[in-house]
């Protein structure tokens, strides 16, 4: 029975400078993609609160052009 035997652990030195570059450049790769993942969040966070703002401000502008028109009868309070 013949058994193999896999490593992933590179042997010469051209092998561990090559795993070294192929897992800094996975880190780096990995670190943009964070960086551009949190940008779009940010934005639509940042689109999220500005319309909010502008909803609220529209709404108010509705309710301050409001007349409410209304007849005083009595003045006593009871």
């Amino acid at each position: 029975m013949r058994v193999i035997h896999i490593s992933a652990q590179p042997k010469t030195w051209f092998g561990k400078l090559v795993a070294g570059v192929v897992a800094a450049t996975v880190m780096l790769l990995a670190f943009f993609l964070s960086i551009v993942v949190f940008a779009i969040l940010a934005g639509i966070a940042l689109l999220a609160i500005i319309y909010l703002l502008w909803a609220m401000h529209r709404a108010r502008r509705a309710m301050r052009d409001q007349v409410i028109d209304g007849e005083v009868t009595s003045r006593d309070v009871h």
